[in-house]
């Protein structure tokens, strides 16, 4: 089961790598993002009775380009982790060296 779990995993990654770094980190970005800025107007609809949607538009304007700086950041190193991962498991299975899309 888990070798099942890797080899979709190798497999998976395989494909992303073939898209690129910059598409990786992008869409991982604005997923992230997107789901946080949910998140967080879900959460001023449901329980933030006090602030204004005033309040809640000048919090976004500083909320948005952090999270995007961040995510950028954040996803980046996680190219770099899931690039680590990759290339272990490429040796491991004695596959040529991995050409990289960075």
């Amino acid at each position: 089961m888990i070798r099942q779990w890797k080899n979709k995993r190798f497999e998976r990654w395989a494909l992303t790598r073939r898209k690129g770094q910059l598409n990786y980190v992008l869409k991982q970005t604005v997923l992230i993002g997107g789901a946080v800025f949910f998140g967080y107007l879900v959460g001023f609809i449901v329980f933030d009775k006090v602030r204004s949607w005033e309040e809640y538009r000048l919090d976004l304007y500083v909320q948005i380009p952090f999270l995007f700086v961040f995510g950028l950041i954040l996803n980046y190193f996680g190219w770099i982790i899931n690039e680590v991962i990759y290339e272990k498991e490429y040796k491991k299975r004695g596959l040529s060296k991995p050409s990289s899309s960075k």
